[in-house]
């Protein structure tokens, strides 16, 4: 590969404005050279493409469907049989992967779509010296979205391929404790509902269902990158992509143990919405049975007294037409009297 630091063929955004689209690219992809001395730019694929320099980074992120109007780009970066073989076989729900050949690192993870329900997809990763080139199913604008908080220089160029790896990864992880944010919001709601309202009105239970799902899922998106960081991070990893990343990489596999340690904090505010849930249900249920009490009390002694009244025996008081008015009086009057002892006493 061609070593220089030739720019003519670069398309120059205004100073400061490094997050611009690049319009003069293919629909699906977006190919960007950072520099070293921070003239970074979006690269047109149909004119001759610059060369690298020393000082110099190139990402291409690419659809797939995209990937072969894209040959001169694997041509100059010399990877057209990467690229044959990874669009062979490629698979969207390929677990997180880790291949080294012919002087090229090839890495699987699981990005997130950016959308109001962010989705993990398979992102691949080739990476070279100096140069990544990232491959998806569908557009994810990941380049244009990684640039969106740089301002003016950024001397990323001055990374080389694995570190500047490092750092959008570190960007993706980012984005999933973004998605934990959103869920735990929607937690501290769904108590708030629970402590506010009854239960059994409003689906609770298919929504705490619905939010534990999502957890889990979440869990083992990120759970599955252990192996392949891990490998990465490792002191011998310098053979693969060199002793001044293998630093970035363990920095990177200690966030992604902290995205993994809040997932399980989030589960486990799944777990005290379900006991709010389970102790509003049980007080649901005990005021139901509190209120069936009192009614039974109440028409108790009304029941006793209708009981005495109503016996065939023939006693003079039975003969007192006034009898009658005076126990429907006492059963008021013992009615009047509970209430009056239950509310006394806060049972009511």
């Amino acid at each position: 590969m061609t070593s220089t630091d030739s720019k003519s063929s670069r398309v120059m955004p205004a100073h400061g404005t490094a997050s611009q689209p690049a319009d003069a690219v293919e629909p699906g992809s977006r190919v960007w050279l950072y520099c070293g001395d921070g003239d970074d730019a979006p690269v047109q694929i149909e004119s001759s493409l610059p060369d690298i320099g020393k000082k110099d980074l190139l990402w291409a992120d690419v659809d797939l469907e995209c990937a072969g109007d894209l040959s001169p780009l694997w041509e100059k970066l010399e990877i057209e049989e990467e690229i044959e073989e990874l669009v062979a076989r490629i698979d969207q729900d390929t677990d997180p992967t880790l291949i080294h050949q012919n002087g090229v690192l090839e890495l699987a993870v699981k990005a997130l779509r950016v959308g109001p329900r962010p989705a993990p997809m398979t992102l691949h990763c080739l990476v070279g010296p100096n140069w990544v080139v990232t491959l998806h199913n569908g557009e994810l604008d990941l380049v244009d979205e990684f640039n969106k908080p740089f301002h003016g220089d950024t001397r990323l160029g001055d990374l080389n391929g694995p570190a500047f790896l490092s750092l959008v990864l570190d960007w993706q992880i980012s984005g999933y404790f973004g998605v934990i944010q959103s869920l735990q919001t929607e937690i501290d709601e769904l108590d708030e509902e629970l402590l506010a309202r009854s239960p059994d009105k409003n689906d609770l239970l298919d929504r705490l269902q619905a939010l534990r799902v999502r957890v889990r899922k979440l869990r083992n998106t990120l759970s599955s990158h252990r192996e392949v960081l891990g490998l990465l991070s490792h002191p011998r990893s310098d053979a693969l992509i060199g002793a001044e990343a293998v630093e970035d990489y363990k920095r990177l596999e200690d966030r992604l143990q902290q995205a993994i340690d809040t997932v399980d904090t989030t589960r486990e505010m799944i777990v005290g919405s379900f006991d709010i849930f389970m102790t509003r249900t049980a007080q649901t249920t005990n005021d139901i049975m509190k209120r069936l009490t009192i009614v039974s009390v109440l028409l108790l002694p009304a029941a006793a007294l209708a009981g005495i009244m109503g016996m065939n025996f023939k006693v003079e008081i039975f003969e007192w037409p006034w009898m009658f008015w005076v126990t429907i009086g006492l059963m008021l009057v013992v009615a009047g009297v509970t209430l009056f002892v239950a509310k006394r006493r806060k049972w009511l």
